[in-house]
């Protein structure tokens, strides 16, 4: 049985990890932590209107630049289920990796690439632009999710064509509940 998360539940999760960083940072006190010198993050869920009814979704992506390592680290997480996918049947997306994080083609758009498992299945290219349009409530917000070949639309890179089953996915769309904020730390 699933409990709905409370205000009181989430103030105490938090708590309790932060809790833990401190613990961990007051009994390693000899360990050198890297430093980030610059960060930034989306975090987004809601629903859109979907060819076949609402879809529902969550994302969050980031990136963060450690002093001591070249390349960035990206984290990410997808959550996508449409009612009725591209040929009626419920479909389930979800992030199996994150190859990339950053600015969209304006400044509140920010696009997260990798890889993602269709019904818990494979592994296939996607591309997921969100547009934050102003505050909670303006009804502004928009997404795009592409799966398959057509990612490159979305990135201005090509990729290659899905090879496992050519699958393809393409919903774009404003978000009708939820909201999409760009985090700069």
């Amino acid at each position: 049985m699933k409990h709905p998360t409370t205000r009181r539940a989430a103030i105490t999760a938090l708590g309790a990890g932060a809790a833990s960083l401190a613990a961990l940072s007051l009994a390693s006190p000899n360990v050198a932590f890297a430093a980030i010198s610059s960060a930034a993050g989306v975090v987004a869920g809601g629903s859109l209107e979907g060819p076949a009814g609402p879809i529902q979704f969550s994302a969050f992506g980031s990136r963060l630049q450690l002093d001591d390592v070249a390349d960035p680290v990206h984290h990410g997480a997808l959550a996508w289920h449409d009612p009725a996918g591209m040929d009626g049947a419920p479909l389930t997306i979800a992030l199996v990796a994150v190859d990339s994080y950053g600015p969209g083609d304006i400044e509140t758009a920010r696009v997260m690439t990798g890889t993602a498992s269709i019904n818990s299945e494979g592994e296939h290219p996607f591309a997921l632009r969100l547009v934050d349009g102003g505050e909670i409530g303006d009804a502004l917000d928009a997404v795009r999710l592409v799966v398959g070949s057509a990612v490159s639309e979305v990135t201005g890179t090509p990729v290659p064509t899905d090879g496992e089953n050519g699958f393809e996915y393409d919903i774009e769309g404003d978000l009708t509940t939820g909201d999409i904020q760009v985090i700069a730390f």
